[in-house]
């Protein structure tokens, strides 16, 4: 078995390079393209209207957070306390007993994929001595044993694993963290954080260690753990790319994170803070019951859905943001360089840049006079975001003006030109949910949903345009 495992813990792949269109017919809307300074991204390959979905997509790779694991279903992450009457039909994992799954079905498919908790993963991770660690960590290896096990499924001729091992190798990662980061961690006294982080080469080591115990004490071959170097950019790639999925609210209003899912396609969708697109899920959905449950639907929930806030013409770049909209400046700067390796320059960055300059006072003076601004241009021009005539290659990251709705329909001709306070402002009054604590991203309905409601991605608040306009009229 030793000798079937390649040298690499990564099969080669083709790369894609240029521009390249998305083959399954359902994203034949998207084409792959090349971004000056980002790598690959995501483009419209045609005229896309607000709420359209323009990608629905099956994880990669799902997993729980090790700290809530035995609250939620180890194959598709289904909350048990969504169930209702239908919580009898929790199984427990047969193996190790801690976990357990929302059904049978999800027993069943999960026995069958490797990449899931199989018996074989429950092993290893059973195998692991997980004393000491943080959530974080433990966490971390519930991705890299799921990895291995891939790998060993991969070298046994399953073309299923090697295509999602192919799929792993084609994720970017950001560069690893630098002497300089680290430096500046440790003089703003977060040195202790950066140790226990997981990007922290000794951090790794020490987690390879217990991997490597676990493969040893399941029978496994030494091949089948990946090297330093393999996992530090295995953990690269998954923080980079792991979307963190949220359970329910608690009593009390506070949200965990209950797992982390990857997502092959959507990884190529690239950061901005006034994005084009809002991401929905629904991992508590309706389970399918009775016949018709197969191991095909019982994740069928687990698919992530972008949706278009505005109108985006063919040849835009499509872009989401990688944390709540309403995160100033400089928090949304140090998660983009700390997490994902790089500094983020959009239009909304450079805007907002010029006001903090004058300090912490002009900043609520100019923020108040934005909104005041948002405001008055709402008035007199309508409440449309939409997306002006094709610039991309003249101004690859021009913010879509506003437009002057007439009757529900936007009228041709931009309003407001390039990115300031008003147009920020007015953006985030129209697309971050009002209601309290939550952040979340309002976006239409996909069509044939009624064009003037609004819905958010995290609490599933609705809100009409005429709601909006009257909270707009309230703020001037």
């Amino acid at each position: 078995m030793a000798s079937a495992i390649s040298s690499s813990f990564f099969p080669r792949s083709a790369h894609l390079s240029g521009f390249e269109v998305i083959t399954n017919p359902v994203w034949a809307m998207l084409r792959i393209g090349e971004v000056p300074g980002k790598g690959r991204g995501l483009f419209a390959a045609r005229d896309i209207k607000a709420g359209e979905v323009v990608l629905r997509e099956q994880p990669l790779l799902l997993y729980p957070q090790q700290s809530t694991a035995a609250a939620f279903c180890s194959y598709c992450l289904r909350a048990f306390n969504s169930l209702g009457s239908a919580a009898e039909a929790v199984v427990p994992c047969g193996n190790c007993g801690r976990v357990g799954f929302c059904s049978a079905t999800c027993a069943a498919a999960a026995a069958a994929d490797p990449g899931s908790h199989c018996a074989a993963v429950c092993a290893l991770l059973s195998a692991c001595n997980m004393a000491g660690l943080s959530d974080e960590q433990q966490t971390a290896l519930q991705f890299l044993a799921r990895c291995c096990n891939l790998r060993l499924a991969a070298a046994t001729g399953q073309a299923a694993a090697a295509a999602r091992m192919a799929a792993l190798a084609a994720l970017a990662a950001p560069p690893p963290l630098s002497q300089h980061l680290a430096q500046q961690q440790h003089q703003q006294g977060s040195a202790v954080q950066a140790e226990s982080s997981i990007s922290s080469t000794m951090v790794v080591q020490e987690l390879l260690g217990r991997l490597r115990h676990a493969v040893a004490a399941v029978g496994a071959p030494p091949e089948a753990a990946p090297t330093l170097e393999e996992t530090l950019e295995l953990l690269r790639k998954e923080g980079a790319n792991g979307y963190g999925i949220m359970a329910p609210s608690a009593p009390d209003g506070e949200r965990r994170i209950r797992g982390t899912a990857i997502y092959s396609q959507a990884s190529l969708i690239n950061h901005e803070c006034l994005p084009s697109l809002a991401r929905f899920d629904c991992f508590d959905g309706t389970p399918v019951a009775g016949a018709g449950a197969t191991a095909a639907t019982a994740g069928a929930h687990t698919a992530v859905e972008f949706r278009a806030l505005h109108d985006v013409p063919a040849g835009e770049e499509l872009t989401q943001s990688y944390f709540p909209l309403p995160w100033p400046l400089a928090d949304r700067r140090q998660r983009c360089q700390e997490d994902y390796g790089f500094t983020c320059t959009c239009p909304r960055c450079q805007e907002e840049a010029t006001w903090s300059e004058a300090g912490s006072e002009d900043w609520e003076t100019d923020e108040d006079a934005g909104m005041e601004d948002a405001a008055a241009a709402e008035q007199a021009h309508g409440s449309g975001c939409q997306a002006p005539d094709h610039h991309h290659h003249e101004h690859p990251h021009q913010p879509p003006p506003l437009q002057q709705e007439d009757g529900g329909g936007a009228a041709e001709g931009p309003v407001a030109e390039g990115m300031d306070a008003a147009y920020i402002n007015l953006f985030l009054l129209k697309f971050v949910c009002p209601a309290e604590g939550c952040y979340g991203t309002m976006a239409p309905p996909a069509p044939p949903g009624p064009a003037d409601h609004y819905e958010c991605n995290m609490c599933g608040r609705w809100r009409t345009e005429a709601e909006f306009m009257a909270e707009l009229e309230a703020t001037h």
